[in-house]
């Protein structure tokens, strides 16, 4: 019995493509980046809010009193959005600066709550969501397009002009 030997070339259309092909609707890398750091920093944020909360004896609602704090499901509550962008940067979401606008609003909500009982914690919070709206709507530039001849492009890579 003979046994075929593979060639040693492959043709160039043979080749395996090891990049993926981005889609319309998601981040450049770049600015994967700087989201994804974004929500972290959020993330860093709260935690700072939480452990000032603490220091200073001052109940935010999510937290609530020293003596009788909530359950950690509702101490653990503001910091959801952040983490779940954290997981959609690195996982190519499409649509994220939206998401991250939805994100932050939640965010601002949380500091809403809180501006009534302790304004300074509540100005932190909703300085930290606004930041991170920001970040969102600047990231708006780096997501992909459709253009005219079905083909992906950034606005980035056309130099920032749409044609």
């Amino acid at each position: 019995m003979s046994q075929i030997e593979p060639t040693a070339e492959v043709a160039p259309e043979q080749e395996v493509r090891t990049a993926r092909t981005p889609r319309a609707g998601e981040l450049t890398g770049g600015w994967r980046l700087v989201t994804g750091v974004t929500w972290m920093l959020v993330v860093v944020g709260l935690g700072c809010v939480w452990k000032t909360s603490d220091q200073l004896g001052l109940s935010t609602w999510w937290l609530g009193p020293r003596g009788d704090p909530h359950s950690i499901v509702i101490q653990l509550l503001p910091f959801v959005p952040a983490v779940l962008m954290v997981l959609a940067a690195i996982n190519h979401v499409r649509y994220l600066p939206w998401f991250g606008l939805g994100a932050s609003g939640l965010v601002v909500l949380t500091g809403l709550f809180d501006i009534v009982r302790f304004t300074g914690l509540g100005v932190l919070e909703i300085a930290i969501g606004v930041a991170a709206a920001v970040v969102s709507l600047v990231s708006l530039a780096g997501m992909y397009r459709i253009d005219p001849a079905r083909e992906v492009v950034s606005d980035t890579a056309a130099g920032g002009v749409d044609t």
